[in-house]
């Protein structure tokens, strides 16, 4: 448990002075964790004999991430930025298919539907997720002075998200650890009925908070937003509790001691920011042609 607390203090501070500093050192650190995450990934399938592919699963969970970060770089609007992320995921899948096809009729390497999805997912589940934590960190809005800190606004956004996710993990803990009594899901054996109903209203709570308060967003978006990240959380840990459970792992990684890895770490992160990122979207969209 010491060890988890330390790793988490530390993690924390660093994701407060790399989130602050934003640009391309913000960029570059979350690329490198796409990469790490694409090898986590590589190396727990490897364990059921799945090969994943450098050339083009590999290669996508790099670029994917390192183009949002040009894009925040060079000040691209975020629709041109999607339509260049759109473009390029589609491009790496053919890829990926054809490789795979290319592989299973060569060198018989397994069935050809499980190396194609397997590569794909690998890439979408780390670069083209870890890629919206950019696009997220890169909203253009007004600065917000709260006194100990003027925020970006792309900066006041992740925070909110952030926030609220690791709100949901913690409350879900000790509300599971003290009260919990009902199983929530047989592939997460250890968590409760209690403990997610407890995560839940934490992370609304949290990330409604935040978003009043650091973004001055009317009462509804806020509410929007937080029941968005409240419900994307969970989702994204039992996503990863899956992955795992069918790889036959305990852990992704072992690079965060008392953490595991980096899909353990943010597996909840990699659902709520891109959930987030498009209900900012559309709120601003929305609140665009309301003004016009």
């Amino acid at each position: 448990m010491l060890i988890r607390i330390i790793t988490g203090v530390v993690g924390v501070l660093a994701a407060a002075l790399i989130i602050t500093k934003g640009g391309v050192a913000f960029s570059l650190a979350v690329t490198a964790l796409a990469m790490l995450g694409w090898h986590e990934y590589k190396n727990m399938a490897a364990q059921k004999g799945v090969h994943i592919n450098y050339l083009t699963s590999g290669l996508a969970a790099f670029v994917l991430p390192a183009l949002a970060g040009a894009a925040y770089y060079f000040g691209i609007e975020s629709l041109y930025t999607m339509a260049f992320l759109t473009m390029f995921t589609a491009l790496f899948l053919l890829l990926g298919a054809t490789e795979a096809l290319y592989r299973h009729c060569h060198n018989k390497e397994g069935e050809w539907d499980r190396q194609a999805g397997e590569n794909a997912w690998a890439f979408l589940y780390t670069g083209f997720l870890f890629a919206h934590v950019i696009l997220l960190r890169s909203m253009d809005g007004p600065r917000l002075d709260l006194g100990f800190h003027i925020f970006e606004y792309g900066e006041a956004c992740l925070w909110a998200v952030l926030l609220g996710t690791w709100a949901s993990d913690t409350f879900a803990y000790f509300v599971g650890r003290f009260l919990g009594r009902t199983p929530f899901c047989s592939v997460s054996p250890h968590k409760s009925m209690e403990g997610a109903v407890g995560g839940f209203i934490g992370s609304v709570a949290v990330t409604a908070a935040c978003a009043v308060i650091g973004l001055g967003l009317p009462l509804y978006q806020c509410l929007i937003l937080a029941f968005a990240v409240a419900v994307a959380a969970p989702v994204g840990d039992l996503i990863e509790s899956v992955l795992k459970r069918s790889f036959e792992v305990k852990d992704s990684g072992m690079l965060l001691p008392g953490h595991g890895g980096v899909l353990d770490r943010f597996d909840s992160l990699l659902f709520t920011a891109p959930l987030a990122y498009y209900i900012f979207m559309v709120l601003s969209i929305v609140g665009y042609f309301v003004t016009e």
